[in-house]
């Protein structure tokens, strides 16, 4: 069975916040959280902003619920990115752009540390942003909130 999931390129993440507002309006209908987020963090050792995406590790359907089509999975974050941050495909795969990466050891697991990863980062991250990353579950998943009606 094919193992899909995310590769993250850091150095093209500008923290536009695109990946979290789709995946908030893929879900929101469906009374789902959110499952994309982007940490900022200032490195005094890289002496620049980074932007950390924390995203959602498809263990189960996911709450986006984007469609298969040719054969393709492409979920709505991937689709809309506009800097081309992410890649999406399956990660045991060698042919599978995704899986060359994960199986070259050209990806780390930071910060989702699991048995299975399904998210993986590229790029440079400074040890002293590496060191203050928070745990998936403290920030992921954005609770879902309805929206109430405006007083007249």
């Amino acid at each position: 069975m094919a193992r899909y999931g995310f590769i993250i390129n850091l150095d093209r993440c500008v923290g536009c916040h695109t990946c979290t507002l789709v995946c908030r309006v893929w879900t929101y209908d469906k009374g789902e959280d959110c499952w994309n987020t982007v940490l900022e963090f200032n490195s005094h050792e890289g002496k620049r902003v980074i932007w950390i995406p924390y995203v959602c590790t498809q263990l189960r359907e996911p709450a986006c619920d984007y469609k298969v089509s040719r054969g393709e999975r492409t979920p709505p974050c991937i689709r809309n990115c506009p800097c081309g941050a992410r890649i999406y495909g399956n990660l045991d795969d060698p042919s599978d752009p995704a899986g060359k990466l994960v199986m070259e050891g050209g990806a780390k697991s930071l910060p989702h540390r699991a048995e299975k990863m399904r998210a993986y980062y590229v790029g440079r991250v400074p040890k002293d942003v590496e060191s203050q990353l928070p745990d998936p579950s403290k920030v992921l998943p954005r609770k879902y909130i309805p929206l109430v009606h405006a007083p007249p």
